[in-house]
């Protein structure tokens, strides 16, 4: 009998020795795509400025575009939608991710300073794109735009600076929003040991990535949502950061409150027709309880609005 139970306390110890490699190892990215334009590091997030001499240099330098990619995206799942968007392009890109371009990012300038958030945490995103409004914009309009998780940085970074919000525009795409919830039983899935479980999981996506295809977001599909949609298991470098992600969006969600919205010059919620991501509803509730909000219900439409219907996101420049 003890022998048995020793050898099932190391079979056990190996699995927690285990699951802390996987968590820790900053794991190899996905080829990288070309890019044309300038890389910038802020810390532990990565800054791109596409290239925008194909549009008039009016049109761009009179409005500036930010945006923030959901969990497990990155900074490409905007360069579609916006390519002729009238502004000079910001894409910020989530802390402690890969980066999906094939280019160096140059060094970190000395005006950032010192994020005093977790990396992983929307607090701390949202300070690094205040710290983008308050040194890379001015008088200009400036318009943000954020999916999904990238939409609560938006409502936080709003929230850590009132005064520099009081001028902004804020598109929020299927949004992380207050009291809003994850769609189906997924909260209840991720309880302790779904979280611990987490490391494993993404291991196994990592090596069969077409599993992502399958999910019922996919309802609606196209070459490019399939394509960033695969991406999704290779986004992080290490999956520690995902775990912190989505204990976050959770807590976040719980803890904050309609005056969110409240901050912005305008503040617009795109809802798809479904959601597998997200509670439809919880949305929904959330946007009703302030009237700040603008609700636009799309149609056609799932989580990934930008890529399921790009024209309904132009229309709000046109």
């Amino acid at each position: 009998m003890m022998k048995w139970f020793l050898l099932f306390l190391g079979l056990f110890a190996g699995l927690i020795v285990f699951r802390k490699w996987l968590a820790g190892k900053t794991w190899v990215p996905q080829p990288a795509e070309t890019f044309e334009g300038r890389l910038l590091q802020l810390g532990e997030n990565l800054v791109a400025l596409p290239d925008r001499s194909h549009l008039p240099t009016e049109v761009v330098s009179n409005t500036t575009l930010i945006c923030f990619p959901g969990f497990l995206e990155d900074m490409r799942y905007f360069l579609e939608v916006h390519y002729n968007t009238p502004a000079r392009l910001v894409l910020i890109g989530n802390a402690n991710y890969q980066n999906p371009f094939a280019a160096v990012p140059e060094e970190t300038p000395v005006w950032y300073g010192d994020n005093p958030h977790l990396v992983g945490t929307i607090a701390h995103d949202a300070w690094s794109l205040n710290r983008v409004l308050e040194c890379m914009t001015g008088p200009e309009r400036v318009v943000l735009h954020g999916h999904s998780r990238g939409g609560a940085v938006i409502l936080e970074a709003g929230r850590q600076n009132p005064a520099m919000a009081a001028r902004l525009e804020a598109i929020l795409e299927a949004a992380v929003v207050p009291k809003g919830r994850l769609a189906g039983r997924d909260e209840k899935r991720l309880n302790p040991l779904g979280f611990y479980l987490y490391p494993f999981v993404f291991s196994l996506l990592r090596l069969f990535p077409q599993r992502v295809l399958k999910s019922p977001m996919m309802w609606v599909t196209n070459a490019t949502k399939d394509r960033l949609v695969a991406s999704i298991p290779y986004a992080p470098r290490q999956y520690a950061t995902a775990v912190v992600n989505i204990r976050d969006i959770i807590d976040w969600q719980a803890r904050t409150d309609h005056s969110y919205y409240n901050s912005f010059k305008r503040a617009t919620l795109y809802v798809g027709e479904r959601d597998g991501v997200l509670w439809r509803k919880a949305m929904l509730e959330s946007a009703a309880q302030s009237e700040a909000v603008e609700v636009i219900r799309t149609e056609g439409t799932d989580h990934f609005i930008s890529l399921e219907s790009p024209d309904t996101i132009r229309a709000y420049f046109q």
